[in-house]
């Protein structure tokens, strides 16, 4: 497994981790980060369906977690699976909890408006 980080293609702002397997996307993660206020958004986990309960999702994060050091990390995910990642990661939900103002403005923003990707 090869973890590549690449830009997402629906927001500038946005970053996304590729999980890759054989030659094979089976995972994504998108993320914003602002390094000024030291804040970050994950706002989408897709991992491919017989992937699901593998562990990918937490390898994701805690490669961002490491590449990241300084950064205080949130959630905007909603849907069930990725909601129990996010909680069992210890990632507080919800865009109150966002301490940075400008990924606040940018995820209210592009919420909802961000195009689907299939892996």
């Amino acid at each position: 497994m090869v973890i590549y980080h690449s830009p997402a293609p629906a927001n500038e702002r946005a970053q996304s981790l590729l999980l890759v397997y054989i030659r094979r996307v089976v995972g994504e993660v998108t993320y914003e980060v602002c390094e000024h206020c030291g804040s970050g958004v994950i706002t989408q986990v897709h991992v491919t369906t017989p992937l699901q309960d593998s562990g990918l999702g937490t390898r994701a994060v805690s490669h961002l977690r490491a590449c990241y050091p300084d950064v205080a990390w949130h959630s905007c995910l909603t849907q069930r699976m990725t909601r129990d990642l996010a909680h069992r990661m210890r990632l507080p939900h919800g865009r109150a909890s966002l301490s940075c103002p400008h990924l606040l403005r940018d995820a209210a923003e592009n919420h909802g408006s961000r195009a689907q990707r299939t892996i």
